[in-house]
């Protein structure tokens, strides 16, 4: 059995309306308004982000990035939700079960270069800005901003930062024993040794639980 996580992109100039699912909006740009069903709103900015789990209504103008889990295969996307989807990857864990979501936002200076690694969990990233060299398994990629990938946590990965600085926005679906726990993990005690140099900053880390799946398009 597996679980979804989709990253998906909105430009609003209005009011949007969600169902209930676990979500983490990253304002890329402008300001938004999120209320929720009780009427409790809070307003975000550029690189703000906000865990979301009940029905909201999202007002305001700017564009956001949302990472949303569910527990439906990637394939089961609406065509409304494909029009608006960067990309949507299968995750191997129950969907009956509690997971962990976290989000996250990963700075690089310049000339920096992580150690190779993995992590505990998989998740998407964007970059917002700058540009970076990837080595994720056996793949060499530029990620330029804007673009988005998927890693799995268990292929080796390396950054290297190519431009002044750069900086991703990121979300991490994890078994619920990690909760509160690092899932960085050093290729080799040689890679342990190398400073990371990145700074992160951790939007949340909540335990949350996926709205049943019944088998039908889901709306956007």
């Amino acid at each position: 059995m597996t679980i979804r996580l989709a990253l998906f992109e909105d430009h609003i100039d209005g009011t949007l309306h969600w169902p209930a699912a676990p979500r983490a909006v990253f304002v890329r740009s402008g300001r938004i308004t999120i209320s929720n069903g009780e009427g409790a709103a809070q307003t975000l900015e550029a690189t703000d982000c906000q865990l979301c789990t009940d029905e909201v209504r999202i007002g305001g103008s700017g564009e956001i990035w949302t990472f949303e889990v569910a527990a439906a295969p990637a394939a089961a996307l609406s065509l409304q939700q494909q029009a608006r989807c960067i990309l949507a990857h299968d995750i191997d864990l129950d969907p009956a079960q509690p997971v962990v979501l976290r989000a996250d936002r990963v700075e690089f200076p310049a000339g920096m270069e992580t150690p190779r690694h993995g992590h505990k969990g998989a998740g998407i990233r964007r970059l917002y800005r700058g540009r970076l060299v990837a080595e994720v398994g056996t793949e060499v990629r530029r990620i330029d901003a804007g673009d988005a990938w998927f890693e799995t946590g268990h292929d080796p990965v390396i950054g290297r930062n190519v431009a002044p600085s750069s900086a991703f926005v990121r979300a991490l679906v994890l078994a619920p024993e990690l909760h509160g726990k690092p899932t960085f993990i050093p290729w080799s005690d040689a890679e342990a040794a190398k400073p990371r140099g990145t700074q992160r900053t951790e939007y949340f880390d909540t335990v949350v639980r996926l709205p049943a799946f019944d088998g039908r398009a889901q709306p956007g």
